[in-house]
């Protein structure tokens, strides 16, 4: 176990900010300029709470901050661990630093939700985020995982944030040794046992898990962010623990208390600041944060391009246009409708149609932007052609990742989803599925990135049932 010593960073600004605003509950507002401070300042200047520190901007000495002129960003993944990836985690853990992580294992849209509620919760807590790899929990566990950073551009999050964020992979070598880690479970506390992931394997680890106290519990499921910010602090541990003891580990079924140094938590899908679900919500805090600076790796946004270009008929030397993009989830959605026909619970392609055309109504109203009734493209998990024949009726644009041979050509299963994740959020405008993250995401990427506008479709039991006509 490493020796706890000082913070090297913290977020003085954000934190101090938001606590006060807290005890006005209107906390979710005051920190909207987003400059968040963590670095090594001087140590008279710091504000210690027993040993946490929390510690002013990097600057000259003048009151200026440095310049970056490293490809990593402001913060650089060497300056938290002690070297290459070893066969442990714990061995590359610095003594003068603190750490955040979770695990992934809910759907990939579910899961980048979870890693920015983390990097959240790792900012509160003024902790190095290591954000865990994706699990292909929905494409099938033999696909392999997807390296966070190999999708997400991360040097551009870290500036965005003024926070540190690595990877696993930064820390570990992807050696089969186990290290046997302490966590907590907020599912433990919430549902009776904790959430256990795939990544519990391919990362090595054998977790004992310890509840976190049941006054973080919100509502349901959901826990508080805050009331799991306590934990990463003094204080707050030493009362959780007073209460509880650890579950034994998954393989050796050893007990072990929660890591001081190395904080992490089963899953944090299923947290909120103030409400259940507030992703949703205008105010979330999480999204605007955290969630919006989580911009797709350059690498990754060509590759949607080049789909984009041949969806349109265009040579690589031709500009996009703007257009709408439409995630229409149909085939597992279709479990809500019970014994509602298909057709009369989800979404039509007339009201597809009908709110496409109600979104390009809004953009040209609201920002004087024209967009063809051609320029759509709609990308669905719908398996019937006679379904895509309709589409194409409408003269609108789709990716047949099959015909384009997407998974041989890149050699993953992952591929088709992040890149519709991908070209859902390219566009001007959005149409997507009510309830559905992906959809969620989508929209509020098309509305901050690229100043859109967007709509979401409801379904439900017998709402597209044909109206019966009425005789006078």
């Amino acid at each position: 176990m490493p020796v706890l010593g000082l913070s090297r960073f913290n977020s003085q600004a954000f934190l101090r900010s938001v606590l006060a605003s807290a005890s006005l509950l209107i906390m979710l507002y005051v920190t909207s300029s987003g400059k968040n401070r963590i670095s090594s300042g001087k140590l008279s200047d710091a504000l210690h709470w027993r040993g946490q520190t929390c510690q002013p901007q990097l600057d000259d000495g003048l009151g200026n901050p440095k310049a970056v002129t490293h490809p990593e960003g402001k913060f650089r993944v060497r300056d938290f661990v002690n070297g290459p990836p070893t066969a442990t985690l714990l061995e590359n853990l610095r003594n003068d630093t603190r750490y955040i992580t979770t695990f992934t294992d809910a759907g990939w849209t579910n899961d980048v939700m979870t890693v920015a509620n983390m990097i959240y919760l790792g900012i509160i807590t003024s902790r190095v985020a290591v954000v865990p790899p994706f699990s292909p929990s929905h494409i099938g566990y033999g696909t392999g995982d997807f390296p966070f950073g190999d999708f997400f551009d991360l040097p551009r999050l870290r500036d965005a944030l003024n926070h540190p964020v690595i990877e696993w992979r930064d820390l570990k070598n992807g050696s089969s040794t186990h290290d046997i880690i302490g966590c907590w479970s907020a599912f433990a506390t919430v549902e009776g046992s904790p959430r256990g992931s795939h990544l519990h394997g391919t990362l090595g680890v054998d977790v004992s898990h310890t509840r976190v106290p049941d006054n973080t519990q919100i509502s349901g499921l959901h826990v508080s962010l805050w009331g799991l910010a306590k934990l990463g602090f003094p204080e707050g541990r030493e009362e959780a623990l007073r209460s509880t003891t650890p579950i034994p580990s998954y393989y050796y079924k050893e007990s072990r208390i929660p890591n001081e140094t190395f904080l992490c938590f089963d899953m944090l899908y299923y947290t909120s600041v103030f409400e259940p679900f507030e992703w949703e919500r205008d105010y979330a805090p999480v999204w605007r944060f955290v969630g919006r600076h989580l911009r797709f790796h350059p690498n990754m946004i060509k590759l949607a391009e080049s789909y984009i270009r041949k969806a349109f008929g265009l040579f690589e030397v031709e500009p996009i246009p703007k257009f709408v993009s439409i995630h229409a989830r149909r085939g597992d959605f279709g479990n809500y409708c019970g014994d509602s026909p298909i057709e009369h619970c989800l979404p039509p392609l007339s009201a597809w149609l009908d709110a496409v055309n109600d979104v390009r109504a809004t953009l040209k109203a609201k920002h004087g932007v024209s967009i063809s009734p051609q320029n759509v493209l709609i990308l669905s998990d719908e398996s019937d052609p006679a379904w895509w024949v309709e589409v194409e009726k409408l003269g609108w644009k789709y990716i047949d990742h099959t015909k384009e041979r997407t998974v041989e050509r890149h050699g993953s299963l992952w591929y088709p989803p992040l890149i519709d994740a991908m070209l859902q959020a390219m566009g001007t405008g959005f149409v997507g599925t009510a309830g559905s993250t992906m959809s969620m995401i989508a929209l509020r990427r098309t509305v901050a990135w690229n100043d859109g506008e967007g709509f979401m479709l409801p379904l439900g039991q017998g709402m597209y049932a044909p109206k019966e006509e009425t005789t006078s």
